[in-house]
């Protein structure tokens, strides 16, 4: 269960980017974002990538769920960059590295800062129904996933599962899914009912702690500007 992995990290770790300011961390990661937006060569983005890979690095993640995580990206975009690479080779390696550059940029972010710390920036801007939404929809999947695997290990210790017979696996796996989706319509509604009874009026309370802008904010918000600023400025050359 990835998301219960990175949950894990962003919560219980103790680096020097877990203390740092959240509102800076996601304007670190847009910073990124945007860079990987305009860069347009594999060498701007190599450097992009490899900046975001020093920072996930400091924050001493757990590297062997960061990688199975990185590899998503990339086993996606080899079909767009398949299609490039008739065109150019390097534009199907800049595909590729800037898939996993802003991959590596959201990993960064959620594997250092908590969600209720993310929900409690993006409350900020975002009306209050979306933002409940998002919790709510966070909570339900850690709980939908643990349904999930108890359920397919249910199915495979009765034999309904076997690598050679794919129909038979299409029908139980259709099943699955069906049992599940009746699931979530359940719990949504059981805990609609939960929070009615527990006073909920259409938005959660989110408090937001005034940290202070510390060196290390400070530090990450400029060195993010600086990969920026040099990207675009070799763009426009």
């Amino acid at each position: 269960m990835h998301l219960a992995s990175v949950d894990y990290m962003a919560a219980n770790g103790k680096s020097i980017i877990h203390r740092a300011n959240p509102h800076s961390k996601i304007l670190v990661a847009l910073l990124i974002l945007i860079a990987v937006i305009v860069a347009d060569s594999p060498i701007k983005l190599g450097l992009i990538l490899l900046y975001t890979i020093v920072l996930i690095a400091i924050s001493s993640p757990n590297i062997k769920e960061i990688g199975h995580l990185a590899l998503y990206p990339v086993f996606f975009s080899l079909v767009f960059a398949l299609i490039k690479i008739q065109q150019s080779l390097v534009e199907a390696i800049a595909v590729i590295l800037r898939a996993l550059a802003a991959a590596m940029s959201m990993l960064f972010l959620i594997t250092t800062t908590p969600y209720v710390d993310i929900f409690s920036v993006l409350s900020i801007l975002l009306p209050g129904v979306i933002v409940d939404i998002f919790i709510f929809t966070y909570r339900s999947l850690f709980i939908l996933l643990d349904k999930l695997s108890s359920l397919f290990r249910s199915v495979k210790i009765r034999g309904g599962y076997h690598p050679i017979r794919v129909f038979k696996n299409i029908k139980n796996m259709a099943g699955m899914l069906g049992i599940m989706v009746i699931h979530s319509f359940d719990m949504s509604e059981r805990m609609y009912k939960i929070f009615k009874l527990r006073g909920y009026k259409g938005r959660l309370p989110l408090t937001r702690e005034n940290r202070q802008i510390r060196a290390i904010d400070i530090a990450l918000v400029v060195m993010s500007v600086a990969i920026l600023a040099g990207v675009i400025i070799k763009w426009n050359n």
